[in-house]
């Protein structure tokens, strides 16, 4: 099927920075690399603005498009070294190799260094072999790009080799290259392999981006205390919220067995208290489902407990703190019990 040049325009307008027009015009490994870094940092798409066209005639095989193509093919025995994609090959190899070096916990690499020896310039030479293969016009072979970037690991210590690295790359990587021979082939892959494939190159993407949050990243507390993400979620685990929240999955499951599944999500709901009422009877110690008496009977000595005036055991500000939130929720469970009430259809 024909690719439409103004469905390409529509496309890159509300998905550029995704890719969305490179994947609807068959160019998958550009669509990915502009997922990966939001339209090649921006530039990328701006660029696009002109370039669309001729990614239309290229995904149509236009007569035009074939034409030129010939004349490079003919002009050159293989294809001319292009300064644009050369640097996108750098920028690429380089990013990819940072993430990839970043990914790995310092902890692991202090103990096993070979790992990030071996694992960041295949990084590197990946990113550089994407880029390269962008497009039905030219192909080029990992093997060039792996060469470039081992040939300096031994010269270079990580971090300050990966630009280097990615240089040497990208360079035999250019040298090595030659046109597709199967130039006017159309895209004859299905749509579902396309995004499988896209979808396990996006998982890699997206778990080397989470290690390297978790291992490099910091928050800073309200209290202006400094610590570490890794450190944050094991403490966000064993906090009272997560314990909370699985004891409320694990009972939410339990009635969806005991009462039917249809349920669940009428109790899903009610676990998220969107009125307030289980957070006001939990401040008022009762359970669900007390009568008007025990409420009232419960506020009295819980605002009697802790007026702050009369409270010995807090101090002024914690006393009107909870007196506060304990007549907050008695006006929350009256007001909810009086609108029940109004809706019941009257008694015959």
């Amino acid at each position: 099927m024909a690719k439409n040049k103004w469905i390409s325009y529509f496309l890159w307008l509300i998905g550029g920075v995704f890719g969305l027009h490179h994947f609807y015009l068959g160019r998958d490994r550009q669509a990915f690399v502009w997922w990966c870094t939001g339209g090649f940092f921006g530039v990328g798409v701006f660029r696009d603005l002109w370039r669309i066209p001729d990614y239309v005639d290229s995904a149509n095989n236009t007569p035009e498009y074939k034409r030129k193509l010939i004349q490079q093919m003919m002009k050159n025995p293989k294809p001319a070294f292009s300064t644009s994609r050369f640097c996108a090959q750098l920028v690429i190899g380089t990013f990819f190799g940072y993430l990839t070096l970043v990914a790995i916990s310092e902890d692991f690499a202090q103990e096993f260094p070979v790992v990030r020896t071996l694992v960041v310039p295949f990084a590197i030479a990946l990113g550089v072999h994407i880029v390269g293969n962008i497009g039905r016009e030219q192909q080029g072979a990992l093997k060039p790009a792996l060469y470039g970037s081992y040939m300096l690991s031994p010269l270079f210590a990580l971090p300050s080799g990966v630009a280097y690295q990615a240089i040497l790359s990208a360079f035999l990587f250019q040298k090595n290259k030659r046109f597709r021979k199967n130039a006017e082939a159309r895209m004859t892959q299905s749509i579902c392999r396309r995004l499988f494939v896209l979808f396990i190159a996006g998982s890699c993407i997206t778990g080397l981006w989470f290690s390297a949050i978790y291992f490099n990243a910091s928050i800073t507390t309200g209290d202006g205390e400094t610590i570490k993400v890794r450190d944050a979620v094991n403490h966000f685990f064993n906090s009272p919220f997560w314990k909370e929240f699985v004891a409320t999955m694990k009972r939410l499951y339990q009635r969806g067995k005991a009462r039917g599944w249809r349920r669940l999500w009428s109790d899903l709901m009610d676990s998220f208290d969107p009125l307030g009422e289980m957070n006001a009877y939990k401040v008022l110690g009762l359970e669900r489902g007390a009568t008007d008496a025990e409420i009232k009977q419960r506020y009295r000595t819980l605002a009697l407990q802790y007026h702050p005036d009369k409270s010995k055991d807090l101090d002024k500000e914690e006393a009107e703190k909870k007196f506060m939130q304990i007549q907050e929720s008695y006006e929350t469970l009256s007001k909810l019990k009086k609108e029940r009430v109004a809706r019941r259809p009257p008694s015959r």
